[in-house]
């Protein structure tokens, strides 16, 4: 995604974009917080800037993506793919917070920086802009700009870019084409890894076949299970927030059953939940395991969330009695 930087003192903004491209976040923002910006250049830090605010919004943090959409106006200034870069990006965050008339604005700026520079770079300005105004009910001209990035995307022959643009012409074409647009989508994502961009497509088309094809239900449950384990993993929590609410209106629970998720806790987080089992308090356990009292309480916090209990007395309950789905 986006442009390669081709210098070597910027090897890891590479890196950072390989990262987000594939879904994998939590290594994109290592990558970010790896670089050492005063030896890029403008169009590194605008791309290593982007990544870091995608990274965050990904994850729903939208306060730490705020420092990147500051310094992504600075950047804004700066014509061509910087520019270009650095208004996406703010159109991006615009649009995460629900002010669409600046998101729409940012957008357009994207694609008139584009045109002026001339580069083949892809940046899916077009598909996210159409989103924004289909939801204000412009639909010809949403399906207009979905259409020319979809040419785009197939003159670049590259199946990320069309897998995205083909996703987005899903959410505003005819009701009765959205499945198969998504069908389609997924089946141009095979033999390319791109964990988060198939995990959204699974979503999209779970949700569709739960509305259109209910008869298709286990198919759907089966979508969005594969969706989950990825965004559990990489803790994306509003991609996880849809997911465990459609998974509920299939009559399923939520992170399927306990064990499974046991299992996907650390070698230190079992320590520590085992211990909170026992009734200890978290300075007893920081004293125990010679860790600070922090970062006990960043562990339990992490135990809860990936478990998606809310209290140290339903973590004891969960290990006692693991969770049935229900049938």
């Amino acid at each position: 995604m986006f442009e390669t930087v081709a210098d070597d003192s910027a090897r890891v903004v590479n890196q950072a974009r390989d990262a987000l491209s594939q879904g994998r976040i939590a290594d994109a923002m290592s990558a970010v917080d790896r670089a050492r910006r005063d030896e890029l250049d403008d169009t590194a830090n605008a791309t290593l800037t982007l990544i870091g605010l995608l990274a965050k919004l990904a994850v729903g943090d939208l306060r730490s993506a705020a420092a990147y959409s500051r310094d992504l106006t600075n950047l804004m200034r700066i014509r061509g793919v910087v520019g270009a870069t650095a208004s996406f990006g703010l159109g991006e965050f615009a649009a995460a917070r629900g002010q669409s008339d600046q998101a729409v604005s940012y957008y357009e700026r994207a694609g008139e920086e584009l045109s002026v520079s001339r580069r083949p770079v892809w940046l899916p300005w077009r598909s996210e802009l159409a989103r924004v105004i289909a939801g204000r009910g412009e639909i010809a001209a949403a399906t207009s700009l979905v259409e020319q990035e979809l040419a785009d995307a197939r003159a670049l022959d590259t199946a990320y870019a069309v897998a995205y643009a083909l996703r987005t012409q899903a959410a505003i074409a005819p009701t009765s084409d959205r499945v198969a647009l998504l069908d389609e989508a997924l089946e141009v994502m095979a033999g390319i890894t791109a964990t988060r961009l198939d995990a959204q497509i699974r979503t999209d088309l779970a949700a569709w076949i739960l509305l259109l094809q209910p008869e298709d239900s286990s198919r759907a449950v089966g979508l969005l299970r594969t969706a989950e384990k990825y965004a559990r993993q990489e803790e994306l929590s509003p991609l996880l927030a849809r997911i465990r609410w459609l998974l509920e209106r299939l009559g399923e629970a939520p992170d399927g059953e306990l064990p499974g998720r046991l299992a996907e806790l650390s070698a230190a987080e079992r320590r520590v939940a085992q211990l909170v089992v026992t009734g200890k308090r978290n300075r007893e356990i920081a004293a125990e395991l010679g860790v600070s009292v922090k970062s006990v309480e960043w562990h339990v916090s992490h135990i809860l969330r990936k478990l998606s209990i809310t209290s140290r007395t339903e973590l004891s309950d969960a290990l006692a009695q693991p969770r049935q789905t229900p049938r």
